[in-house]
């Protein structure tokens, strides 16, 4: 025990005479006139502070701090700026300068409790029992921040609060299986027949088309100041005035427009009666793909009455089967439609033949492009039902 702490005594006394030693050579230096200091001279200034620091940093573990103050008792006002210390310190650590940033390095600090694993748990708890759990209660039944509870809900666990969708019906299991079996079907026939299967296919669909429908709450948006005073928006319904508007088309654009009588609605008789000129429509402008084509419409009686299947038989118009209850793999009622009836909110029709007009100008304004990504979805919807087993698809 006593040799090895005279060697540790020894060890510490050798480290402070090479101290000593470099301390002076370098006062020494500093004391010669700056004229008569020649190259060597300024070099062995640069070697002695740099073995300065070595000693320093290596044998007592100094900060740069205590460094810069030490050498200033010995350089006085020739002595480096604290900020070359620090400096020369982190390279003598053997540290990057190019990694030297002016951000805190991570530090243990007080151990992170609200986002921890067990309330990360509970709060994953409280939701699976209770949907609807507001943040609020979690944040008071866990003694935490809301902020905290909302940074768990969105980053930790990945949840976000949605809205329940309205849908046209509560599909069965039966009818889940058929939609299920259509959708293989079809898709089945778009891998074998690729690109050349939805370019076939022309839709069909009618709806009614307002003389003054109301804009929605979001088209009435408007930029104002902090102070402005609020808008009004008065409660309006659609006006009892309307004609009824039966279109087809397909990837390309629309095949075939009519507007019905005023006073009449669709049935087979009427639907039945605009079959030979979409039929000579296509002959005039697609008269190379008439051969090719499909019909594709949903299942509403004037659509399978033995009236209308004779008619598309007897004009060679073949169908592809569709699903009841099935606007979600309809493209006229989940694409064209709500795109149609948004152009039409907020403005005012007298006559019929201002919407008439209208109609037909938004529709020759939209590009192929408009077309045929409504048919892309339309395949994109029977893949997304054989996911969800035959159940509705989201939008």
């Amino acid at each position: 025990m006593s040799g090895s702490s005279s060697s540790d005594v020894s060890d510490k006394l050798m480290e402070r005479n090479r101290l000593s030693y470099w301390i002076n050579h370098i006062s020494k230096l500093l004391n010669r006139n700056l004229k008569k200091v020649s190259v060597e001279d300024l070099q062995q200034l640069k070697h002695a502070t740099s073995k300065l620091f070595q000693l320093v940093q290596q044998g007592e573990g100094c900060s740069a701090v205590v460094i810069h103050k030490r050498m200033k008792a010995v350089y006085g006002d020739a002595c480096l700026t604290e900020g070359k210390v620090r400096k020369w310190a982190r390279f003598y650590r053997g540290e990057d300068p190019k990694e030297t940033t002016v951000r805190d390095r991570k530090r243990p600090g007080w151990p992170v409790s609200a986002t921890d694993t067990m309330h990360q748990q509970k709060v994953d708890e409280m939701i699976v029992a209770n949907r609807r759990v507001k943040q609020k209660d979690i944040a008071n039944a866990l003694d935490i921040s809301k902020e905290r509870v909302y940074h768990i809900i969105t980053v930790h666990l990945g949840y976000r609060k949605v809205s329940a969708r309205w849908v046209p019906r509560q599909l069965t299991v039966e009818m889940k299986a058929q939609r299920k079996t259509i959708c293989t079907q079809l898709l089945e026939r778009f891998t074998h027949d690729g690109k050349r299967f939805p370019r076939s296919i022309i839709t069909g669909d009618e709806s009614w088309v307002h003389h003054d429908d109301p804009e929605s709450k979001m088209q009435s948006m408007q930029y104002r100041h902090k102070n402005s005073p609020a808008r009004k928006k008065f409660k309006v319904v659609t006006s009892a005035r309307k004609v009824l508007l039966a279109i087809f088309w397909n990837m390309e654009g629309i095949v075939h427009i009519k507007f019905l009588e005023q006073g009449t609605t669709i049935n087979s008789e009427r639907y039945v009666s605009t079959l030979p000129a979409l039929k000579g429509r296509l002959r005039r402008v697609r008269q190379d793909k008439v051969k090719d084509v499909v019909i594709q419409h949903d299942n509403a009686r004037p659509h399978t009455s033995r009236q209308t299947l004779c008619a598309l038989q007897k004009l060679e118009l073949p169908t592809i089967p569709h699903s009841p209850y099935s606007p979600d793999l309809a493209p006229s009622d989940f694409f064209l439609f709500p795109l149609l009836k948004k152009h039409l909110k907020g403005n005012h029709y007298e006559t019929d033949a201002e919407v008439e007009a209208d109609v037909r100008s938004w529709c020759r304004s939209q590009t192929p492009e408009f077309f045929a990504d409504g048919m892309r979805k339309l395949v994109q919807g029977w893949r997304l039902c054989i996911e969800r087993n035959g159940d509705y698809v989201e939008k």
